[in-house]
């Protein structure tokens, strides 16, 4: 059975263990938001395999080949 993770927490948790190290204030709101919504999107991906997988290594998996496969 896969782990259920809350995209908002997790979203959450992600900012605050990566502070920005920029100076002004709106820099720092930028960095914040974008690993924000990159957090929120990667936990939602991860939501949707987790539905239709058994183990959490193969939810991971197939989370990671999706964020490959928009790179390429």
């Amino acid at each position: 059975m896969s782990i259920s993770i809350d995209p908002k927490h997790f979203a959450e948790l992600a900012v605050q263990a990566n502070p920005s190290d920029k100076e002004s204030l709106e820099d720092k709101a930028k960095d914040a938001l974008e690993l924000y919504l990159t957090a929120y999107k990667v936990a939602e991906k991860y939501a949707r395999h987790a539905r239709d997988e058994e183990e959490t290594s193969n939810a991971l998996r197939a989370t990671r080949d999706d964020e490959m496969n928009l790179h390429s």
